[in-house]
């Protein structure tokens, strides 16, 4: 008798592409001059990205379960592309508002938006869940003093 395992190809997929994104960030990064272990400054962030990246995609492959692929021809409902349209305009946001805002503006509004896409969320869950980033955010740039990424930009401006 044989065995057949069935194998998830959209899971495996997925969680194969965030884990090389991840790797490719932690990769870039110790590739340069400015990450050392002694001090990593400006390469601390992208390496703590990189590697919550590629555990998400490892929890990922493992939370598939290896389940069988669902019906290929399913049409993709209204749900699915309110995610993608939050997850992408999330992303903008945070370029954005990364370049002209500051890091604590770009934060809230990226996860604000993003959480958006869920249908099964409100204004209020994507608010608490935004401010929650937000000062996990702030903690962040108040114990690692080294980031050179401006927490305020417009207040750096009045200042």
């Amino acid at each position: 008798m044989r065995l057949k395992v069935h194998l998830n190809k959209k899971d495996i997929l997925g969680a194969g592409l965030i884990c090389l994104l991840g790797l490719a960030a932690v990769l870039q990064v110790s590739a340069t001059s400015v990450s050392r272990i002694a001090g990593m400054g400006a390469g601390a962030l992208p390496v703590l990205l990189g590697a919550v990246l590629m555990c998400v995609g490892i929890l990922w492959l493992f939370d598939s379960r290896l389940s069988p692929d669902e019906d290929e021809d399913t049409d993709i409902g209204v749900s699915k592309w309110r995610g993608c349209c939050g997850l992408a305009s999330g992303v903008f946001a945070f370029l954005l508002l990364g370049k002209y805002g500051g890091i604590l503006p770009a934060v809230f509004a990226s996860v604000f938006i993003t959480v958006l896409g869920d249908s099964r969320h409100t204004c209020g869950s994507a608010a608490l869940l935004a401010t929650a980033a937000l000062l996990l955010a702030g903690l962040l740039m108040i114990f690692i003093p080294q980031l050179s990424y401006p927490v305020l930009e417009k207040a750096r401006l009045l200042l």
